[in-house]
C-alpha cells in the first residue's frame, strides 16, 4: 500500500480547517502518513521543532510590510513556496516568500499572478524546511510525494497560526478591512489560509 495524493490532501485540509496549534497538527500529519507507510524517518520528522521559528517568521513578516507597506488596494496576499540556491547547504532549499494582488478568487489561484506588491527581501528559508528536506531525501522512493505534502503542511500550520494567534494585524489592515492569504508552490497546489481581519 502506497500513499494516496487525493486522500493526503483531504487528511491536511482537515488539519488546517481544525485550527490546531502548529504541534499538535504536524504530529496528526505525521501519524497519518506514518501509518500507511513504514518508515524510520518519521520519528526524525516527529521531532523537528516546527514552533521554533515562529518568532523569526512573524517578525519578518511584520519588519517586510512594515518597511514595505501594503499598497491601497491589495486584498490578498500569496506565500509562495519555492526553491533558492543556497550556498552555505551547497543545495537548492524550501524558502518563502510573501507578494500581494489587488484581485482574489477563492477557487481559482490565477489571482496570485497579478502582483501588484512585490517587496524587497521578501524571502525566508526557514531551518525547519532545510532539516525537513534532508529527511525526506532519504526516501528516494516516496520523495516526489513527500516534496510535495510535507512542505506545503509546515508552510501552512505556521502561517496561519501567526496570521491566528500572533500578527500585528494593523500593520495589515491600514488600508483594508480583511486582507485573504494563501499559500502554495509556483504552479503547483495551493491552499487557502486564516483571513487577516480584526
Amino acid at each position: 500500500m502506497g500513499f494516496s495524493y487525493d486522500d493526503s490532501w483531504e487528511y491536511f485540509e482537515s488539519i488546517l480547517e481544525s485550527r490546531a496549534d502548529i504541534q499538535s497538527s504536524w504530529t496528526k500529519l505525521i501519524d497519518y502518513h506514518s501509518s500507511i507507510v513504514d518508515r524510520p524517518y518519521w520519528n526524525d520528522l516527529r521531532q523537528l521543532d516546527v514552533r521554533v521559528e515562529q518568532v523569526e517568521i512573524k517578525e519578518w513578516l511584520e519588519q517586510l510590510v512594515d518597511s514595505s507597506p501594503l499598497p491601497v488596494h491589495v486584498i490578498a496576499l500569496w506565500f509562495g513556496i519555492t526553491q533558492l540556491w543556497d550556498e552555505e547547504e551547497n543545495s537548492e532549499v524550501y524558502a518563502i516568500y510573501l507578494n500581494g494582488s489587488e484581485n482574489y478568487d477563492l477557487e481559482d489561484i490565477d489571482w496570485a499572478c497579478d502582483c501588484e506588491y512585490d517587496p524587497e527581501n521578501k524571502y525566508i528559508i526557514p531551518e525547519v524546511l532545510i532539516e525537513l528536506e534532508k529527511i525526506i531525501k532519504t526516501d528516494e522512493e516516496n520523495y516526489s510525494f513527500l516534496s510535495w505534502i510535507m512542505p506545503l503542511a509546515y508552510c501552512s500550520f505556521v502561517l496561519d497560526e501567526i496570521i491566528r494567534t500572533r500578527l500585528n494585524k494593523t500593520l495589515f489592515l491600514k488600508n483594508q478591512p480583511k486582507i485573504f492569504v494563501a499559500t502554495g508552490f509556483d504552479s503547483g497546489d495551493y491552499i487557502n489560509l486564516s483571513t487577516i481581519e480584526k
